[in-house]
């Protein structure tokens, strides 16, 4: 069986005649009357009523018809669907990201790229600092979009990787309010402060590395204990919105909140942890699409 006498036969359904099947797969007359024979010798039926003005399928026919359709379909599905992630991959751009950035910097940043490069699709992956550093290094990845400080990340502080600064934001002391603009739990700043409950990060979270390596400065953290720890940072601001504990969340993410009131400072804003969001990307990478990104993402994303 050969996929051409299937494609004949479907020729010779929309047809009146063999002679102008023949023509639309351009073969011979004979060529092509031998081709719809050998179909039938394998099917072991006549298929075909062979008229002196008209050729038509007969009901044997028929159900060959039907079978080679669905064949023929199913093949050209698979094909294409073989084709598809290739080409759709190089317009296409994977970016790992924290969850925070996920939707609080990346759509922002998406936008302003596509709004001056031909259009593409961006693939997220949301995952932990670690996992997204080792997803880039490993190729898995275009991009990692990440919270940063220093000393940065060992794995891509070299010359293998490159960074651009693409924006900033705060990690700030909140609480939920025992009174209007009065905080519930406050930083302890010395050892003779009362110790208060703490809503911490997972340890494979960026924000919580930031945060652990500026908290001597800042408080005693021995009178932080931990009630509660996420991935998350989205779930631990809706349990300092309950009055749980005492967190240090992204402003960006609490911003409402503290203009709202339904959470407060709980320390100075001189006390405010601040961090880089830094867009990282392979030098050598090999696509593209993703050198465009960086070009010019290096033209005007800088900040």
């Amino acid at each position: 069986m050969h996929l051409k006498l299937l494609e004949d036969f479907i020729a010779l359904s929309k047809s009146s005649s063999l002679f102008r099947a023949a023509e639309s797969r351009n073969v011979t007359h004979p060529a092509f009357g031998r081709r719809i024979r050998a179909l039938e010798e394998w099917a072991g039926v006549p298929l075909v009523e062979r008229g002196t003005q008209h050729t038509q399928l007969n009901a044997s026919g028929k159900v060959v018809l039907a079978a080679a359709l669905e064949v023929m379909d199913i093949l050209n599905d698979t094909r294409a669907s073989l084709q598809k992630p290739e080409q759709a991959r190089a317009r296409r751009v994977l970016i790992a990201s924290g969850r925070t950035l996920s939707h609080l910097v990346l759509p922002g940043l998406m936008l302003r790229l596509q709004q001056s490069l031909p259009p593409f699709q961006t693939k997220v992956i949301t995952t932990t600092l670690n996992y997204g550093i080792d997803m880039l290094v490993d190729g898995e990845v275009d991009f990692l979009l990440c919270h940063a400080h220093d000393p940065i990340y060992e794995k891509i502080d070299n010359p293998s990787f490159k960074y651009r600064r693409v924006g900033a934001d705060k990690l700030v002391a909140v609480s939920a309010p025992l009174a209007p603009g009065h905080p519930r739990f406050q930083v302890p700043r010395i050892r003779t402060d009362p110790a208060v409950p703490f809503l911490d990060y997972s340890d494979s979270m960026s924000l919580g590395k930031i945060m652990r390596s500026r908290l001597k400065g800042i408080c005693t953290p021995a009178l932080l204990n931990t009630v509660y720890e996420s991935d998350l940072a989205d779930a631990i601001l809706a349990v300092a919105r309950q009055g749980l504990g005492l967190a240090w969340l992204p402003y960006t993410l609490v911003e409402q909140d503290l203009k709202a009131g339904t959470l407060v400072r709980a320390d100075h804003e001189v006390n405010d942890i601040d961090m880089e969001i830094r867009l990282y990307v392979a030098a050598d990478n090999p696509r593209a699409l993703a050198r465009q990104i960086w070009s010019e993402t290096e033209r005007s994303l800088a900040v």
